[in-house]
């Protein structure tokens, strides 16, 4: 199941507001939260709006806008080392390696897809795989 998280969440994530305590914990229980184009415009400009209230400066502004980017790049990165890894065994995409890295990045357990790829690369990688084409949990190896 995917859980959509909405802009005013995230951003309670990195900014401690009077709902950072529940974001964070809904978050927690769900293993990918979609980034979408929105959330790349809403989220800093939220950002940009707590430091024209004054609830906080530029540089925590900045700060926060670097670790929103470092967790994108994380998976990017991850997706790259996947690629060294495992691309001219099973033949994986770039698509291919970052869900599997963005499944890494969220520290996910298990990956599900329908795509023989993506549960080669996430297999080889340790997390538990369930292949919808066949119903059912195939066990790390």
């Amino acid at each position: 199941m995917t859980t959509y998280v909405d802009s005013s969440a995230l951003v309670a994530v990195y900014v401690t507001e009077r709902f950072s305590k529940p974001a964070r914990r809904a978050l927690r229980a769900v293993p990918q939260v979609p980034f979408t184009h929105l959330h790349e415009l809403e989220v800093p400009n939220a950002f940009e709006l707590l430091v024209g209230r004054a609830v906080m400066t530029p540089e925590e502004c900045r700060m926060i806008r670097l670790q929103l980017h470092d967790d994108i790049d994380r998976v990017f990165a991850d997706a790259s080392e996947l690629s060294r890894l495992y691309t001219s065994k099973f033949l994986a995409r770039s698509l291919d390696l970052l869900h599997v890295a963005a499944a890494r990045v969220a520290t996910c357990t298990t990956f599900v897809s329908a795509d023989d790829r993506q549960l080669a690369v996430a297999k080889a990688t340790g997390l538990a795989v369930i292949d919808i084409k066949r119903r059912g949990p195939r066990m790390k190896h």
